[in-house]
């Protein structure tokens, strides 16, 4: 695969989570905020709303990581560069 498909997949899953986070957010925070009676659904109840939350949240963090482990080198480049200008 090229790295140039690979970055383009890994920032698409990645916005994907992110998403799929906000939306269990604001349901959490809206729609079933704490305190909301156990009957009450929006699809989920509120537990699995819960859960599905911090997986989200967990996957965001995995791929966060893996976007900055693929992008190392030129992060480092681009610091040093900042550098060498500071310096001058």
């Amino acid at each position: 695969m090229r790295k140039a498909t690979m970055h383009y997949v890994l920032d698409a899953i990645e916005g994907i989570v992110l998403l799929a986070l906000v939306v269990s957010g604001f349901i959490l925070w809206f729609a079933l905020p704490e305190g909301t009676e156990a009957g009450e659904t929006v699809v989920f109840d509120r537990q699995t709303w819960v859960q599905l939350h911090r997986w989200l949240a967990v996957a965001l963090l995995i791929f966060f990581s893996t976007h900055l482990i693929t992008h190392w080198t030129w992060i480092t480049y681009i610091t040093k560069s900042y550098f060498r200008k500071w310096q001058k």
